[in-house]
């Protein structure tokens, strides 16, 4: 609930594989219905949704997410199977007619969350999982969105340097010394390079993945050339994702 707004999610729940069915959305401002809807999806027409969590937190929360004073609803799901796919709808009542917005935010999902006086989704890029590794050994740099009063959603990831520099000293654990490491760093050391760009340090970062590549001490199994393949690999694809300016 929030002030005159009640929303419910009902659900029916099973033994066996499809363990939900019937998702139903239900939102009312006081005793009016505004919605009264099976729960649907661009991604597909929700038959296999599952409630945030699988049913262990709740699926639905009210929050100003743009700060003009009225709380839009963000309905949590997940499409189930492996790797894929945590999508939030955002419900916003604002206007004549209730409008609704999603964002698949992929494996990684989003939290909702207050940075810098400013309520978020934070997240991670999924665009990274199987780029330069396997998905175990790949990582995903933060990524920070926000829903503006416009009803889209804006990366903002470049507004919170001190999340990023936190995200990128996480990776950097991990693969600050490829040589002794036993996995393989390929997919850590994307991932903090990535911060590291946004950062505004993509030259810094880029000198040093030079370095690990002329000692050999990214090979991981594979040879010498394939060091400096990966580097250019991984400059190519910051650039094409907008890390780098």
């Amino acid at each position: 609930t929030a002030g005159a707004f009640t929303a419910t999610l009902s659900y029916v729940k099973h033994a066996t594989f499809p363990t939900y069915s019937k998702l139903h959305l239900t939102v009312r401002d006081g005793s009016r219905v505004v919605i009264d809807a099976p729960v649907t999806s661009t991604k597909d027409n929700g038959a296999d949704f599952v409630p945030g969590g699988f049913g262990a937190r709740k699926s639905l929360d009210f929050r100003d997410l743009n700060g003009d004073g009225t709380d839009e609803l963000v309905l949590s799901l997940y499409t189930d199977g492996a790797h894929c796919c945590s999508i939030d709808q955002v419900f916003d009542f604002s206007g004549a007619h209730p409008r609704k917005v999603e964002k698949d935010f992929g494996d990684p999902g989003a939290v909702v969350e207050t940075l810098g006086g400013q309520v978020v989704f934070r997240s991670a890029d999924d665009s990274f999982a199987y780029t330069f590794t396997d998905y175990a050994d790949s990582a995903l740099p933060i990524q920070i969105w926000r829903y503006t009063r416009a009803g889209t959603f804006e990366n903002v990831t470049r507004s919170y340097p001190a999340a990023i520099a936190k995200d990128a000293a996480s990776w950097w654990r991990y693969g600050k010394n490829p040589a002794k490491s036993q996995r393989d760093v390929r997919g850590v050391l994307a991932a903090w390079a990535a911060d590291e760009s946004l950062l505004g340090h993509a030259a810094a970062a880029k000198g040093t993945l030079d370095r690990f590549a002329a000692a050999g001490s990214l090979e991981n199994g594979f040879g010498g050339p394939e060091n400096a393949a990966y580097v250019r690999a991984l400059w190519r694809f910051l650039a094409r994702h907008g890390y780098l300016r």
